[in-house]
């Protein structure tokens, strides 16, 4: 039997979307494992032990293991103070590994981690994200912050056996900011459960559900994260609201949560307070706490059109629960989803920087009903062909044989 390791320190696929440091590459991660274990590949995943309560040890319905591992204080701690831990979790994850094990890295941390393990087998490395080029998406951003990170970056980078790239972009940003070898790398992109995520039959009657009005609603989510750019949503709400006032009015609705003890997200939440109250919108827009995962798919499927306003996105795995909604995507043009996104016929392309362009592409799928349809119906199809997670668990799975 293929036998795999995964290695996510500071993400646990098993933690609830929203939590601090639970994101995208947890769905990921989670979602792959899933795939792969219901084609009979053992996949274990070792993830940082919080202390909040989960066990040891979990097995998830779909076959996989994740195994939480103590190390550190026992508490959450941010990724960006995993460092000084790591080699306390290689050591405890080693005792675990057999000879010849397939390691697959995720993330700078798990990466660390994999280099301590680097003679137990074939590793491949997923970024998820990149040091140097966050750094470039973020211009008041003090270097410092990005050093270690960038470094352990670049030894990884350097020490694999294999970089899985989610995106063409990326691929190109692996040879050009860290001299990664071409040959190396491997472009396999994230995934989304189509069954799961998919047009409702009536989406009017799910607003009415979930309490809102019949008028067009606008959606985003994700986690606190000035990156994320849900300051930009915030200014072309603003501006849309004003575009629109004499002709309806429309919902904008944000669900993102924090935890007291992220001073990352709780200073994000704070700014992003003070731009709503500058704004006078706190009446007009919804911002939702976390949603409770099987609450998720409600949303996209009450949503007319979904805005992912980041200023960077390496690919942005919400974009592809949208389009499987047969939701419209308003989407960044910087990083992964012009790959995905067709400028005009799955959703529209932006510079979020640029409000007025943002507000715009808002405002022109509200007012066209029937570009809106046609859209969503040609989203839905491409997240279907391109996106299943069955699809892409193949490929992983046919690059983790390569080791033969």
């Amino acid at each position: 039997m293929l036998s795999v390791t995964m290695l996510s320190p500071h993400g646990d696929p098993l933690g609830r979307i929203g939590e601090p440091d639970i994101g995208g590459q947890c769905v990921y991660i989670r979602e792959l494992a899933a795939s792969l274990a219901a084609e009979g590949v053992s996949v274990t995943i070792y993830t940082r032990d919080r202390a909040d309560g989960k066990p040891p040890r979990e097995v998830t319905a779909a076959g996989a293991t994740v195994v939480r591992v103590r190390c550190g204080p026992k508490r959450f701690v941010p990724k960006e103070e995993l460092g000084p831990y790591l080699e306390q979790f290689a050591e405890k994850v080693a005792a675990a590994l057999d000879d010849g094990q397939i390691i697959h890295s995720h993330f700078w941390d798990g990466g660390r981690v994999g280099g301590f393990l680097r003679k137990a087998g074939f590793w491949l490395h997923t970024s998820h994200s990149l040091g140097k080029r966050k750094m470039a998406s973020l211009p008041e951003a003090d270097p410092s912050q990005f050093q270690e990170r960038i470094a352990v970056e670049t030894h990884v980078i350097e020490g694999c056996d294999r970089v899985i790239a989610s995106t063409t972009s990326e691929q190109k940003d692996l040879v050009t900011l860290y001299g990664a070898k071409m040959g190396k790398i491997t472009v396999l992109s994230p995934g989304v459960d189509v069954g799961r995520f998919r047009p409702p039959p009536d989406r009017n009657r799910v607003k009415t559900e979930l309490g809102f009005t019949n008028a067009p609603l606008i959606f985003s989510l994700g986690r606190l994260d000035e990156r994320k750019g849900f300051d930009l949503y915030f200014r072309a709400a603003a501006k849309v609201i004003h575009q629109l006032a004499d002709r309806f009015e429309p919902q904008f609705v944000l669900s993102a949560g924090v935890v007291e003890d992220h001073p990352h997200e709780v200073a994000e939440r704070d700014r992003l307070r003070e731009v709503m109250q500058s704004l006078d919108i706190e009446d007009a827009v919804h911002w939702l706490p976390v949603l409770p995962e099987v609450e998720v798919p409600r949303y996209y499927a009450a949503a007319d059109v979904f805005v992912m306003p980041s200023r960077y996105e390496l690919f942005g795995i919400v974009m592809l629960e949208a389009m499987a909604s047969g939701v419209p995507v308003v989407a960044t043009k910087f990083g992964g989803p012009p790959e995905v996104i067709t400028d005009g016929g799955t959703g529209l392309l932006v510079d979020p920087t640029d409000i007025a362009e943002l507000a715009d592409a808002i405002v022109e799928l509200l007012e066209n009903p029937e570009s809106r349809r046609r859209m969503g119906v040609a989203a839905r199809e491409r997240a279907e062909q391109k996106y299943s997670w069955a699809h892409l668990a193949d490929r992983h799975r046919a690059l983790y044989e390569q080791r033969e």
